[in-house]
């Protein structure tokens, strides 16, 4: 009588330990590869949100510059002073004053000949530069050449609210200098700090609208 042999099927055998070591080591590689890929496109994600985050303060900056160059030399009670009573008013700027034909007050006819001799040397930004004042008799337009202005991040927010957490370690520094060939031109330079994560740099020019009224 035969004996029936027991049937060897490879299917039942399962994995042996290589194949299971390598099989591991697959997953791991696997597992790494995707941690690392989701890691760094949060560092994508979080260095893109700082980046917009700075451009989005310069241009506040910037306009808040512009708006003052607007209103540099505007004559009181007219449009370009920025006040809305005021907006109806058509806009005139103290270059374009003349004391002869109006009676100016001794302040009047002082900042006159100031802005009259600015026109004619064609150096207005300058003249700007170092007499238009803000709050705190501050100069608007602050010449610097070594030591910069730093933008804070929590200019014009509403009371009490902070600034986003992707500006946490960036610090945004601006430079205004007198143009080297041109008197009537401020340069701004903005750049954020060599500590900050990101790199930013962004140039502009300012000229005070009253040059257009110059005599």
């Amino acid at each position: 009588m035969k004996r029936n042999q027991p049937r060897t099927d490879i299917s039942d055998r399962g994995f042996s330990i290589p194949e299971v070591l390598v099989s591991s080591a697959l997953l791991a590689f696997l597992v790494a590869s995707s941690t690392q890929l989701y890691v760094n496109s949060g560092k994508t994600v979080q260095r893109g949100s700082a980046r917009d985050a700075v451009y989005a303060r310069i241009a506040d900056d910037l306009e808040e510059l512009r708006r003052e160059t607007w209103r540099f030399a505007c004559e009181d009670g007219t449009a370009c002073t920025g006040n809305p009573d005021h907006s109806d008013i058509p806009v005139a700027y103290k270059t374009a004053r003349n004391c002869a034909e109006t009676t100016c007050t001794t302040a009047q006819v002082t900042e006159t000949a100031g802005l009259t001799a600015a026109c004619t040397s064609r150096t207005l930004a300058a003249y700007m530069a170092a007499n238009h004042k803000g709050a705190g008799n501050t100069a608007v337009f602050p010449l610097t050449s070594a030591t910069p202005t730093v933008l804070s991040w929590t200019t014009n927010l509403p009371t009490g609210t902070q600034a986003a957490p992707q500006t946490n370690g960036v610090t945004i520094e601006r430079r205004i200098t007198l143009n080297s060939t041109d008197s009537n031109q401020l340069d701004v330079a903005y750049s954020t700090s060599a500590g900050s994560p990101i790199s930013v740099n962004l140039n502009a020019s300012l000229v005070p609208q009253a040059l257009s009224w110059c005599p």
